[in-house]
């Protein structure tokens, strides 16, 4: 027993002897071949630098949007259609469209809610003489801007009376007021929103983007002025509503006041039976983290294909390696290099083209990453820079593994090379 310990530590004192010299031998060999080398590693690198890209994207959107959420307030109740399930999503034209404005005044009656607003968006030509644009036309009602904050600054907003005479009104966002009239006083013009002529009331502040969306594109017109004269349609797209009581406590009334409202039968309160939907702050908040988590897993996956492409160029080259060299490992062991010795220098090979590529990999990566950001920042508003550590470390970690995955092979048919056989081939 003593004896194979005294063996064991020496075997590994020859090993930390030999590494240097089996590193030189291992980097003397690859710089004599470097553009094969460069060509070798390049799968590595693209694959490794896109996933660190595509990651800090991600996770930078993620983000972004998770601010955006947090800053509509945690008192914020959302009522989409549903055609049945316990998850929400945006307005979708295969879900059937459920809600009415009627829904919104039965919540407002009953005392429950400090604001409510129904809702109904749709992109359409906007013009004023020769001038058009394509802008997001939103149908509100005089309690939007309680719910989603923002400042008049010029005019009114659209008040109660307008909604309930079906007024023919519209309140423009800063940057569509600029496009349509320029320089001068939109108050009291008239605009065309497809062919329905409307009265400038107001504009608004600079708001921004919201869930990349351009919010100074938008122009607000009364919620049933959208519907009869310009979009012709009799429901809405979902209701906003804002309450001072416990939030799981609102939506459970919500979803009672509805049930009563659309004639469904469900005193089991199995939300997979109404016709809505209805979902606060903290469940956008896991509906995001879900759709972050799939999108790491998309990602890493292109990772993996990648890398096993790269892996197998780096075998294929290191098999060719050994065909090249076979002359070399049989003198080699003709003069007593062992099998190990042998196997440790191609495998030294394979790892280290790998390691270089996976350092070169993460570098373009973090770099373009900070480029990308930079780029995207100015044009979205609140756009943070997320380079993603675990992908760094797991870029060069990954890149070692598949170097020694599948660098084994070639090394282990070096190793395998009978040296009088070796010393024949031409």
């Amino acid at each position: 027993m003593r004896a194979d310990k005294e063996a064991f530590i020496i075997n590994r004192g020859i090993f930390f002897v030999q590494l240097p010299d089996l590193f030189m031998t291992a980097s003397s060999s690859l710089s004599r071949n470097k553009s094969r080398s460069i060509l070798t590693i390049l799968g590595i690198v693209i694959g490794i630098a896109a996933v660190i890209l595509m990651l800090s994207i991600g996770q930078s959107a993620q983000g972004l949007i998770l601010n955006q959420v947090a800053d509509l307030g945690s008192d914020l109740i959302f009522i989409e259609p549903s055609s049945g399930g316990d998850s929400s999503g945006p307005p979708s034209a295969f879900v059937e469209q459920t809600l009415k404005i009627d829904d919104a005044k039965a919540l407002e009656r009953s005392g429950l809610f400090m604001d409510v607003s129904s809702m109904i968006v749709s992109s359409m030509a906007v013009s004023r003489g020769e001038e058009s644009k394509f802008s997001q036309v939103t149908g509100v009602t005089e309690g939007y801007l309680s719910i989603f904050p923002a400042d008049v600054a010029e005019g009114r907003f659209i008040e109660r009376s307008d909604v309930d005479s079906y007024a023919r009104v519209a309140v423009l966002g800063k940057e569509i007021a600029q496009d349509l009239f320029g320089d001068q006083d939109p108050i009291g013009k008239e605009i065309k929103i497809k062919q329905t002529t409307v009265r400038v009331i107001g504009v608004l502040a600079e708001q921004g983007s919201r869930f990349f969306q351009n919010l100074d594109q938008r122009i607000a017109v009364p919620v049933t002025t959208a519907q009869r004269d310009i979009i012709g349609l009799d429901t809405v797209n979902f209701i906003a509503a804002r309450t001072s009581q416990d939030i799981e406590s609102a939506k459970d009334e919500i979803r009672w006041i509805l049930r009563a409202e659309h004639d469904i039968d469900n005193p089991e309160n199995d939300v997979k039976k109404d016709d809505f939907i209805v979902s606060s702050q903290s469940d956008a908040v896991e509906i995001i983290g879900i759709v972050g988590g799939v999108l790491t897993i998309l990602l890493s996956s292109i990772a993996a294909i990648s890398l096993v492409v790269g892996g197998i160029g780096i075998m294929n080259i290191m098999l060719v390696s050994v065909t090249e060299r076979t002359k070399e490992i049989g003198l080699r062991k003709a003069v007593g290099a062992t099998y190990s010795e042998i196997l440790q220098q191609f495998l030294l090979e394979a790892v280290l083209l790998t390691m270089l590529g996976g350092i070169i990999g993460v570098l373009i990566g973090v770099i373009t990453s900070r480029l990308a950001a930079s780029i995207l920042a100015s044009y979205i508003e609140g756009w943070q820079s997320i380079v993603p550590m675990e992908a760094v470390v797991s870029g060069v970690v990954v890149a070692t593994t598949v170097g020694i995955i599948f660098g084994l092979y070639p090394a282990r048919r070096a190793a395998h090379l009978d040296p009088i056989e070796a010393l024949r081939y031409e």
